[in-house]
């Protein structure tokens, strides 16, 4: 009876950690301490500088990090408290603070696009507004949530605890257009079964009515068990895939594709796009020969899958080709990491490698005894990596100063006190972290900007919001219309569109913004984005903002 208490216990926690694979790898990962930043005398000696240092706060000893995410310029974290916080992973700046749904039910990765962030909280979705984590609107999921969702621009997708996979699109009040072209006439029913399917007409969501919502900025929070309706429109089902397959991987997703590892040993593409009849459109499963136990890496339209008999397999997720295969000799034990360059996998025994990413070839040879090997058996943990160095951390939780070209151990510094590690793939900054929240970012002396490894992952994934994050010069103009301006703009700053939405300003009896007269101030070396949007709240009886809309930014009436 212990033996099967213990099975079962053993398998609700792998189940739940999944998504979060370092808390479910590491038993440090949930212990309370009380680092201090490392001294500039180590610092010195490691040729490291303190970008930033800064506290999450936290509900005592008893709270601590869920999950901790890069992209791009943002640090997103979730504490089992409840509380999502958006920093600037440059400066260190905290963007938004807000809490979330139920506390200490939190497990899962949370998932974003350009507008919103969202965050499953026990079987609730909630949404958020990106630019100030103000809650947009929440959603009862019909299923327990098996893995983290991920998200573009005008779909959410949720792996749930019965296989099935959904896909939702987004509700999107402010726009009236229909929805995309393959996803104008079917949608599941919630019973999964087979039955006509229902038209939708748009993508502006239903309203749903609710007499309470998550609030912003304050220590309540919404207990998301209860059978209240949830607020505000909602997402609408648009397909689902009866997988029959344990769904507990996080999911890759391209322009196009979605690629779902599982512990049985399979990978499942499906595309985004549903079939005719509405149905999910699989594109093929690739067996493995044996199961598949951390989350698979990504880079460039290509998944790096590693399997429990030690390969790591560079698959080609649009076809399901094999670009190469890598045997470590003894099982992959984390996620790999990816850059535009390399790829870092630690297996059992033998530590870490490093591998050309595009041939899967190891780069390292490492004296040992006499010989030569391709892995450091010291290093457990990739953290970072810049052109001459890589940041990792021993069994112990000690940082590990590799040469980048060679592999071999530099220098060390004992950093068990910060027990949660972050893995970055992003930049070459190094953080380390600790569930008393406090989070230090440091780099090397001689990269004073970050050097990103995804540069151009980045740019295709959202080419708008980082023009609008580029900085400006201008002496200033005289009274013209907004109109008038934005059509300089277009031709000025490529790619940015502009659009207004005229709908949105007659839903709240506002008069439209097109011909009202604005005026730029002289800026110097400021972004794009901050120019317009003080342009904008300037303008007389008609406050407005902006959103990135896809390939466009919208002009819509401020909240």
């Amino acid at each position: 009876m212990r033996r099967l208490a213990c099975a079962v216990l053993g398998a609700m926690l792998v189940a739940a950690g999944l998504a979060a694979p370092s808390a479910a790898q590491d038993p440090r990962v949930r212990t309370f301490s009380t680092p201090l930043p490392p001294p500039r005398e180590v610092l010195d000696r490691l040729n490291l500088q303190m970008a930033w240092r800064g506290y999450v706060p936290m509900d005592g000893r008893h709270d601590g990090l869920v999950t901790v995410q890069l992209h791009g310029s943002d640090l997103y974290v979730q504490t089992r408290s409840g509380l999502v916080t958006l920093i600037d992973a440059e400066t260190g700046v905290p963007r938004w603070k807000t809490r979330v749904g139920r506390a200490y039910v939190a497990e899962h990765r949370l998932a974003f696009n350009s507008r919103e962030v969202y965050v499953i909280n026990n079987t609730y979705l909630y949404a958020l507004d990106r630019r100030n984590g103000a809650p947009r609107w929440d959603y009862r999921l019909p299923e327990g949530v098996a893995a983290a969702p991920v998200a573009d621009e005008n779909m959410i997708y949720v792996p749930t605890q019965t296989g099935r996979f959904l896909a939702y699109y987004l509700p999107r009040p402010e726009q009236e257009t229909a929805l995309a072209q393959g996803m104008t006439k079917f949608y599941d029913e919630p019973g999964g079964k087979s039955e006509p399917r229902k038209r939708i007409p748009s993508i502006k969501g239903e309203s749903r009515g609710s007499s309470t919502t998550i609030s912003y900025l304050t220590p309540s929070v919404r207990d998301a068990s209860t059978e209240e309706e949830p607020k505000g429109p909602r997402p609408v089902r648009v397909w689902s895939d009866v997988t029959s397959l344990r769904l507990e991987l996080p999911v890759l997703y391209t322009f196009e594709h979605l690629l779902l590892p599982t512990p049985n040993g399979i990978v499942l593409a499906v595309s985004k796009l549903p079939t005719a009849n509405g149905q999910a459109a699989e594109l093929y499963r690739f067996r493995t020969d044996s199961p598949i136990r951390v989350p698979a890496g990504y880079f460039d339209e290509a998944a790096y899958v590693a399997t429990e008999d030690a390969n790591l397999y560079a698959l080609q997720v649009s076809g399901g080709r094999i670009l190469w295969r890598h045997t470590a000799g003894t099982a992959i034990s984390r996620k790999p990491a990816v850059t535009d360059r390399d790829i870092y996998i630690v297996s059992g025994t033998k530590g870490m490698t490093r591998l050309d990413r595009v041939t899967g070839q190891p780069m390292w040879r490492i004296p040992v005894r006499g010989e030569l090997a391709e892995s450091n058996a010291a290093a457990d943990r990739f953290l970072a990596v810049n052109p001459k160095y890589v940041y990792a951390t021993d069994t112990s939780g000690r940082l590990l100063v590799l040469d980048r070209r060679r592999g071999v151990t530099l220098s060390g510094f004992d950093t068990r006190d910060f027990v949660y590690p972050i893995s970055n793939e992003v930049s070459d900054r190094l953080y380390l972290a600790a569930n008393n929240g406090l989070i230090v970012c440091l780099h090397d002396r001689e990269y004073p900007q970050p050097i990103r490894h995804r540069k151009k992952e980045e740019e295709a994934l959202n080419p708008v919001r980082i023009k609008l994050s580029e900085p400006m010069d201008d002496v200033g103009t005289a009274d013209i219309s907004l109109n008038v301006l934005l059509d300089s703009w277009t031709k000025r700053f490529p790619p940015l569109k502009f659009r207004i939405a005229e709908n949105a300003f007659k839903r709240v009896n506002l008069d439209s913004p097109a011909e009202k007269t604005v005026k730029v101030n002289r800026v110097d070396h400021k972004p794009i984005g901050e120019v317009l949007e003080d342009v904008l709240s300037r303008i007389k009886d008609t406050k407005c903002t902006f959103d990135v809309i896809g390939d466009t930014v919208v002009i819509i009436p401020a909240p």
